[in-house]
């Protein structure tokens, strides 16, 4: 029998007034009502070292858009990494791992920004204390091993960035994790990284901050519906399911 495909517009890195660095308007009703009108499908919310601010995205998201949760994790290596859930309990689970394994330093708002946690209604509640932008106390390998013990996804984030990539930071793809996986930045050159990366699948994200940058470099999942099997045989190129960055 043959299976209906459908190509989807996806922003798999995007970041919430939970990162020091994003805009306070990074709020659920503001992201989720920009993502419609350029013609988002699927969303992954990827805060800095958290997911304290999940339940309120997950829990206020419209009909006709999926919301992935997850989490930009920075390795002892200061490696950045795009970690992805098939539901929200994993995802907090891992939250709660990676907060305790932070460094206790508490954020400087002034130089950093504030970390706004919402509730459940999307509306703020607190502020996260502990400084997110740093590195918890797990190497890479370590980190990838348990993000897929929890069932997850984990691919190294804007990968030709000259600064908290795996290249800028070691140099080179290491052998082990084994990643068939790699984000690209808004302004990668795609044909160069095609060339340079001919066997993996790439993927390019906004790593939006702001809502004018939601949706602004997405890529496309060709697949048979909105769910977490479809989204891993899209990653594997299994199926005819794939992942095309533009």
């Amino acid at each position: 029998m043959k299976t209906n495909l459908k190509t989807y517009t996806a922003d798999l890195h995007l970041h919430t007034t939970l990162s020091p660095c994003a805009d306070r308007q990074m709020v659920p009703e503001l992201v989720f009502a920009h993502a419609k009108r350029v013609g988002v499908d699927v969303l992954a919310i990827t805060d800095h070292n958290s997911t304290r601010n999940l339940p309120a995205f997950l829990r206020n998201c419209p009909p006709g858009l999926w919301v992935i949760p997850g989490m930009e994790v920075q390795t002892k290596e200061e490696i950045h990494l795009v970690c992805l859930f098939p539901e929200l309990e994993a995802a907090m689970e891992w939250g709660r791992t990676v907060r305790a394994l932070l460094a206790p330093v508490e954020n400087s708002k002034t130089y950093f920004g504030l970390q706004i946690i919402l509730d459940e209604s999307g509306k703020p509640c607190g502020e996260e204390e502990l400084m997110l932008l740093n590195s918890i106390a797990l190497s890479l390998a370590e980190t990838v091993g348990q993000v897929r013990g929890l069932g997850g996804v984990i691919y190294p984030a804007h990968i030709d960035r000259p600064a908290f990539s795996i290249c800028s930071q070691i140099g080179f793809l290491p052998p082990d994790p084994v990643f068939n996986v790699l984000e690209i930045s808004p302004r990668a050159p795609l044909a160069k990284m095609r060339q340079q990366y001919p066997d993996h699948n790439l993927i390019r994200a906004s790593d939006a901050h702001y809502l004018t940058q939601i949706g602004g470099k997405p890529s496309l999942l060709k697949m048979a519906g909105l769910h977490w099997e479809e989204f891993l045989l899209a990653l594997k190129q299994e199926e005819q399911r794939k992942v095309m960055a533009i």
